[in-house]
């Protein structure tokens, strides 16, 4: 007699405009059908040790996330070292933890995928004492990131971006930034673009760090000096044909612990979030720590 799976199923009941909602419900509908007891948690605003490592406290089978990758990036962080795979049923804006896995949206697919139960150990990261999933910078992303989120509502879509973006570009000065990998200095006092990244997978498909792999024991870090705005542009549309890596000003590494200072304290972004305004920020590592479901 197959045994009954226990799916704790967790989402934003803001994202997508209530869609999130709507799809959790149909995932559970879905998985009722087949042997599983479904147990439905929304998410909450405070921190999610408060809310959500409670209800870890029944074992779940599995975790399924639905929302974007904000509402990943809550749920994930209370899965790092543990045995409970998670699968993300994505409902957010741009997805990019499930396009870098090409994970299905099909609640009869995702049902299917639970049951097989093929779980796949990825790497995570600490940003000073931030859980990181996808990946980090400071630069321009990270300031029209920290203007949204002055600004933003319970809900958001590409479209409300554009004005944080034109006015992040009308007054951006980018940092002065010094880069060690592995207790190495590899970059110092360069104005410019840095990103610091577990996963290939970036905003618009841009993917400053395309060759990032999320399960390889490795961060990737990718610094574009840019001065003025007409390179931040220039790298804009190498970025988008997938040259920039090419270009002989492009600075590529990789290694188990990197730290990113700029010479005044600058805004960071870890996972399309603010972190606020930092001088420092020291990226670290966590190799195999999560379980997920592909």
């Amino acid at each position: 007699m197959m045994s009954v799976k226990r799916i704790l199923i967790a989402y934003n009941p803001v994202s997508g405009r209530g869609r999130a909602s709507q799809f959790a419900t149909a995932i559970a509908a879905e998985l009722v059908q087949h042997p599983c007891d479904v147990e439905m948690c929304p998410t909450q605003p405070t921190e999610p040790s408060e809310w959500f490592m409670p209800m870890l406290q029944s074992k779940p089978d599995a975790v399924i996330a639905v929302g974007g990758d904000g509402t990943l990036r809550q749920i994930a962080s209370m899965l790092v070292e543990t045995s409970i795979p998670v699968y993300h049923a994505a409902s957010g804006t741009e997805n990019l933890f499930a396009k870098s896995l090409s994970l299905s949206t099909d609640p009869e697919t995702i049902a299917t995928t639970i049951m097989n139960a093929k779980v796949k150990t990825i790497d995570t990261a600490i940003a000073n004492d931030a859980f990181m999933l996808l990946m980090g910078s400071v630069g321009f992303d990270a300031d029209v990131v920290a203007r949204l989120a002055a600004s933003r509502g319970s809900s958001i879509t590409h479209f409300s971006y554009a004005v944080p973006i034109l006015k992040t570009f009308a007054t951006f000065s980018p940092p002065t930034i010094s880069i060690d990998v592995d207790d190495t200095t590899a970059l110092e006092h360069q104005t410019g673009f840095a990103v610091v990244a577990n996963s290939r997978a970036y905003a618009r498909g841009l993917n400053p760090a395309r060759e990032a792999i999320i399960d390889d024991g490795l961060l990737d870090v990718v610094f574009l000096p840019i001065r003025t705005r007409l390179q931040f542009l220039k790298w804009l549309r190498l970025m988008k044909k997938g040259t920039h890596l090419h270009h002989q000003d492009a600075v590529q590494l990789r290694g188990e612990t990197v730290t990113v200072s700029t010479s005044s304290a600058a805004f960071v972004q870890l996972d399309g979030d603010t972190i606020g305004k930092h001088s420092k920020v020291t990226y670290t590592i966590k190799k195999h720590s999560l379980c997920v479901l592909e």
